[in-house]
């Protein structure tokens, strides 16, 4: 679970570009999945308080549940107790069935509520969730590392670091650097490269049978149902509670401390990443290398991982078209003077735009 400390930068991170006003809040919360109305929240309390303001607060009705008694609520944890589904909605609609026949109801929210103040029941759940796994390259967990080092870019960041781990033997698969602020379409491309990067290494194309990301804020139900419908990979929120990963990141971000810290000092990213090649992959060196998705061979697989880009429009004027404050030039956008073409890219990562027509891929951009 996220310290005090790594919340308030994580709430910081969403909200910067609305601070600097590169972004609306409307963009924002479309990106994130978090409501306007505590976007809002974040921004009032940043101005009030600064980084105080980002806290996460206690409610006070936490451990207090609406339409439940203490006899109903007796009733759920023993449910729970001997429950063996992880999947909360299926345990939700398991509860429902059980508590009909002793004449209690509750809503979904409060049934969750619940569930986060039953003491280890999410140690319980992935626990059990990691003991169904079989093999590896079947479920990987995304965990976000917020870091306190500046890094020099295009400007002066506070960066982050994605990590995709193999839950079965938690080997890191991949890892990236993470220079604005983390959204929905930032994971779900890293989580593409990552699916590149395992397949190239397995010398075929690998696909897991679930990812969970460990954030509070990376939510967004109907574009994981979107992504499961198109390629079967299940995508859950989860808190990551087991003890050996916890104390891996604790030890990361010591070490990154103890090596980078420096309050007067910008740091260049390549000597995080030079570092981190060595940290991460120090177990298993043949996991520690660059690719190019052009290594799949196989692209009905490459196309098939396309819904975890970002999409946008552009019309192609001069055989280029402009995005993020980049202008893309090239010879295979001769024949699409005028016409409105669809990109698509990995927000973290700039250097591939692919490009389509009438929903078919056309071709690719490299910088």
């Amino acid at each position: 679970m996220d310290s005090h400390e790594e919340i308030k930068i994580k709430r910081f991170k969403i909200i910067e570009p609305f601070l600097k006003k590169e972004k609306k809040l409307k963009e924002i919360e479309l990106e994130t999945g978090i409501s306007y109305a505590t976007l809002k929240r974040w921004i009032k309390s940043y101005k009030e308080n600064g980084m105080f303001g980002l806290e996460k607060k206690e409610r006070e009705d936490k451990n207090s549940f609406k339409s439940i008694d203490e006899e109903g609520l007796s009733l759920i944890k023993k449910f729970c107790s001997k429950e063996k589904e992880s999947n909360i909605s299926k345990l939700y609609e398991n509860c429902q069935s059980f508590l009909k026949e002793k004449n209690y109801s509750i809503s979904y929210p409060t049934f969750y509520r619940i569930l986060n103040n039953i003491d280890g029941f999410f140690k319980k759940s992935m626990s059990y969730h990691i003991e169904k796994i079989k093999k590896s390259n079947e479920i990987f967990s995304v965990i976000e590392v917020p870091l306190s080092i500046l890094v020099q870019g295009d400007k002066v960041v506070v960066p982050t670091i994605l990590l995709l781990f193999d839950l079965v033997n938690l080997k890191v698969i991949h890892y990236t650097i993470n220079i604005e602020p983390t959204n929905i379409y930032s994971i779900l491309g890293f989580i593409r490269e990552s699916i590149l990067k395992n397949s190239i290494f397995q010398n075929r194309p690998t696909k897991p049978k679930e990812i969970l990301i460990d954030s509070e804020n990376i939510i967004n139900k109907s574009l994981f149902k979107e992504i499961f419908d198109s390629v079967n990979i299940k995508i859950s929120n989860y808190t990551n509670s087991d003890k050996n990963l916890q104390k891996f990141i604790s030890l990361l971000n010591d070490d990154l401390n103890k090596i980078f810290f420096d309050k007067d000092k910008i740091f260049e990213k390549e000597e995080i990443i030079n570092f981190l090649d060595q940290y991460l992959y120090l177990d298993n060196p043949e996991l520690n290398f660059k690719f190019e998705p052009s290594l799949i061979e196989n692209k009905n697989f490459l196309r098939e991982l396309d819904i975890f880009l970002q999409t946008t429009t552009r019309k192609v004027s001069a055989s280029s078209f402009r995005l993020k404050n980049n202008i893309f030039k090239s010879n295979i956008l001769e024949d699409l003077e005028g016409i409105q073409i669809q990109l698509k890219f990995n927000p973290i990562n700039y250097n591939i735009i692919y490009i389509f027509t009438k929903n078919k891929f056309y071709g690719l951009i490299e910088l």
